[in-house]
């Protein structure tokens, strides 16, 4: 199964509204899956505890590893695998990787979830 870019937010605000938006046009948590850098940084709350989060990390890295990391292009592991898996190329996968690297939140859908009928305001999943 595909995951889709549904946005890129900038804050846990505006990544916490998109989810309940979602939700409203029936697209339920299981079909949501939001892309960190650090996974204490997603505060998504009580209600939305069936969304997958996936991190390079559960915690901000000490000083020496930020400069291990940095040096060795590790540390993103568990995402550029995750994005890999879901067939996104080489360079999609970078892009995504520098956006949460700027502590931003990506949020995918399921490939049954019609973005493009979710944007204009339809509430239709595809089957």
């Amino acid at each position: 199964m595909e995951k889709n870019v549904y946005g890129v937010f900038d804050s846990n605000p505006e990544l916490l509204a998109a989810i309940s938006n979602l939700k409203a046009k029936g697209v339920s948590g299981t079909q949501m899956t939001v892309a960190a850098d650090i996974k204490n940084y997603v505060q998504l709350g009580n209600e939305h505890t069936d969304i997958l989060i996936i991190a390079n990390q559960d915690k901000e890295d000490t000083l020496f590893f930020k400069i291990f990391h940095y040096f060795t292009d590790e540390g993103s592991g568990d995402l550029r695998s995750f994005f890999t898996k879901y067939g996104y190329s080489f360079a999609e996968t970078k892009a995504m990787l520098e956006e949460v690297k700027a502590k931003k939140f990506i949020l995918l859908l399921d490939e049954e979830v019609s973005i493009e009928e979710l944007k204009a305001g339809k509430a239709r999943l595809k089957k």
